[in-house]
């Protein structure tokens, strides 16, 4: 029997390397990291559970998307105002939605009128010159429900011969002459005048009244933005303790204007006024005139 000699050193296998040895109170990294990647994990599945619950009402496979709500009613399109002194015109396009039962119109928050569903254009003919409105067009659906739209118009000024000469006016009276009388304490003289249009609407023809004379009344005859009347009133003059009969003419102008409570009327006027009296009852003839200025009272 053949002996088999024992390996020598170079020809045994090598010997496994040694472990290195941790130091104490080291952490294991490798320990760490397998931590990190299972709380991870944990925290990817408990997201994931709550979206499902919230979205599907805690079971995933059986939820459903919501189905999409019908469509509403749309409000008017590109709707746009076109004021002018006297009337505003309004359009707007039909937008797409709900068929629209009507459209409902209102003018600084009161309801003006309503009209039918294929309207695209509204006058308004009942404003006044230098003011501003706000409109809002609602589209009413078969429901009830509505959509809006808003827009703001501001109307011009308007001719003074269109305003309308009527009201109570605050009258300054200067006497830039006079003749005939004994003792003239008119030099400056302030009166309020009564301005009564002889027509419902529009400027025309008016009654104007002296307030603190009852008999003071003309009628003015209008041209365009100018007025004048002429008329014989007793008691404003006397001569020896008895009525004189005067002669006044007044001729005024408008020079300004403005909207007050929906109406497009005078607020100022500047003219003349001439007052005079025939020789009677051993009285000489007098006479003055008078440059007139006057302001509306709001």
């Amino acid at each position: 029997m053949d002996v088999i000699p024992p390996p020598s050193e170079s020809d045994a296998p090598p010997a496994p390397a040694a472990r290195a040895t941790r130091p104490s109170g080291e952490p294991d990294h490798r320990a760490v990291t397998i931590v990190t990647i299972v709380a991870c994990v944990a925290i990817i599945v408990v997201i994931g559970g709550a979206m499902a619950i919230a979205g599907g009402g805690g079971d995933v496979a059986s939820a459903t998307p919501a189905a999409p709500s019908p469509t509403a009613v749309a409000a008017p399109q590109t709707m746009d105002a076109h004021p002018a002194a006297f009337v505003v015109v309004l359009t707007w396009a039909q937008g797409e939605g709900l068929p629209v039962s009507y459209y409902a119109v209102t003018r600084d928050g009161r309801p003006i009128t309503t009209l039918k569903p294929d309207t695209t254009t509204w006058i308004d003919r009942s404003v006044t010159p230098e003011t501003r409105y706000v409109y809002v067009v609602a589209a009413v659906g078969a429901d009830g429900t509505r959509a809006l739209t808003r827009v703001v118009a501001k109307t011009p000024a308007a001719p003074l011969s269109t305003a309308r000469f009527q009201g109570t006016f605050n009258v300054h009276l200067h006497a830039t002459s006079h003749f005939g009388f004994s003792n003239f304490h008119g030099e400056n003289q302030t009166a309020g005048w009564r301005s009564t249009p002889t027509c419902r609407k529009g400027p025309c023809d008016t009654e104007l009244a002296d307030l603190h004379r009852k008999s003071f009344v003309l009628t003015m005859i209008r041209n365009g933005a100018a007025y004048q009347g002429t008329a014989s009133i007793d008691g404003i003059v006397k001569c020896a303790g008895a009525d004189v009969t005067s002669t006044f003419t007044v001729s005024v102008d408008a020079t300004d204007a403005g909207a007050v409570r929906d109406r497009w009327v005078v607020t100022k006027v500047q003219g003349t006024m001439t007052q005079s009296e025939a020789a009677q009852l051993g009285c000489i003839a007098s006479g003055a005139t008078y440059s007139v200025t006057g302001s509306l009272v709001h």
